[in-house]
């Protein structure tokens, strides 16, 4: 009786010792995940760098050459109030932007609910190059709604989908379409694009790891990037109890639908 005591005893033990064991490497793998995310979200900066510095540039042109030709007229009233105009729409464009980025730049967000409106904002702020200066047509509607999940995942979220129907429109232009509407208890946002398609050959793999359109042989300069955005995606959106798919035709577009809970509101609760 002791004997078998005893062994229940060491088998009791060992299964504590596995327990302690997996729910240590479920942390770890939660660590990992995180710092995967920021990293990525860094790459993701460093992508833009370069859009970035050119749409200050862009900003910066104007503004330099009013003020160039206000100074060289200081008499002229309607030259100095054009310059400072453009001055102003310039300073605040550029704030925008690196608001926008020094956001997405950041490691941990304060809040765990996200306005949609001011997310998609802040989304496209952070593209840096409006989508109109290549040629994309830019369509928004969304309600004033919040969702259940951090502004930072849900910006993060919409910032790889709308990169990616950037760069699948970059050559011919197009259209991106931005719209949300309420289903019950959650809220779905579409984003939809009238680029190539996503090649067939990948269609059933796009949000595992390391999977990228470079399958598409007629579309080889399509093959840039890390292959993780979409895969992230579909974590962070799991992770905040929702869901993402897509619908996609070779030669007219792709629609990404991103599934998501409404915020609770307390005062709402009885």
């Amino acid at each position: 009786m002791t004997l078998l005591n005893s062994q229940e005893k060491l088998k009791l033990e060992q299964a504590e010792f596995l327990l302690d064991q997996l729910e240590n490497l479920q942390t770890q793998l939660e660590q990992v995940r995180e710092h995967l995310t920021h990293s990525h979200r860094l790459a993701t900066l460093g992508m833009l760098a370069s859009i970035v510095a050119h749409e200050f540039n862009n900003i910066l042109t104007p503004i330099i050459s009013y003020a160039q030709l206000a100074l060289s007229a200081p008499k002229d009233q309607e030259l100095m109030r054009k310059a400072v105009e453009k001055a102003l729409a310039g300073s605040e464009r550029a704030a925008r932007i690196a608001s926008s980025v020094l956001g997405f730049a950041a490691q941990e967000d304060e809040q765990d609910s996200a306005c949609l409106p001011a997310v998609v904002e802040e989304s496209i702020n952070c593209l840096g190059r409006h989508p109109s200066r290549d040629g994309i047509e830019l369509h928004v509607n969304v309600p004033d709604l919040t969702l259940d999940i951090s502004p930072l995942n849900l910006q993060q979220i919409l910032m790889n989908i709308f990169l990616n129907a950037r760069k699948v429109m970059s050559k011919g232009g197009g259209r991106l379409t931005i719209t949300a509407c309420q289903e019950n208890t959650d809220v779905r946002i579409d984003v939809a694009d009238t680029g190539p398609g996503i090649p067939e050959a990948v269609r059933e793999r796009v949000f595992e790891p390391f999977v990228t359109q470079a399958a598409d042989e007629q579309n080889p300069e399509q093959s840039k990037g890390t292959g993780l955005g979409l895969a992230i995606c579909r974590d962070l959106v799991q992770s905040a109890g929702g869901k993402i798919w897509f619908d996609t035709q070779t030669g007219k577009g792709t629609t990404f639908h991103v599934q998501l809970p409404l915020a609770v509101d307390p005062d709402s609760s009885t």
